[in-house]
């Protein structure tokens, strides 16, 4: 009893594996693409059988991309954000010294009463003045651009 059950379930196993070995492709007259195992009666079908690869076999899976990250990979990722935050700070702090070099300059090139640190006002001549804004033109142009 168990060999003719044996026997039966390969003799199925065969014929189901025989049938849908054949896979067919065709559009209809509405342009709409059918698939099917059996040649359609009505239009030509083209025999796609061989142009596919079975999706739940061992060898669909072999060159997928690993989803699984090495210690290596994420020590990468990590040092380049740093170096990326790093070079957004440099940034920001030469947008920093830019701003106010900008505002000396303004503040040079219009009414000027320097003061000191104790307080007291500093007097530059005018050519003295200008020596000062044009340094500090030179400065902003070759570092802010």
């Amino acid at each position: 009893m168990k060999l003719l059950r044996g026997t039966l379930f390969g003799s199925l196993m065969v014929a189901a594996t025989a049938g849908a070995s054949e896979l067919y492709r065709w559009v209809d007259a509405d342009g709409r693409v059918h698939f099917s195992d059996r040649p359609p009666a009505e239009a030509k079908a083209q025999d796609i059988s061989g142009q596919l690869n079975p999706i739940n076999s061992a060898e669909a899976t072999k060159n997928r991309p690993s989803l699984i990250t090495s210690p290596a990979t994420t020590t990468g990722r990590e040092q380049q954000k740093r170096q990326q935050k790093e070079q957004q700070a440099r940034q920001q702090e030469q947008q920093r010294n830019c701003s106010k070099a900008r505002q000396r300059l303004r503040a040079i090139n219009g009414r000027v009463a320097f003061i000191d640190n104790n307080g007291k006002e500093v007097r530059y001549s005018e050519r003295e003045r200008q020596q000062m804004a044009k340094k500090l033109q030179r400065e902003i142009a070759s570092r802010c651009g």
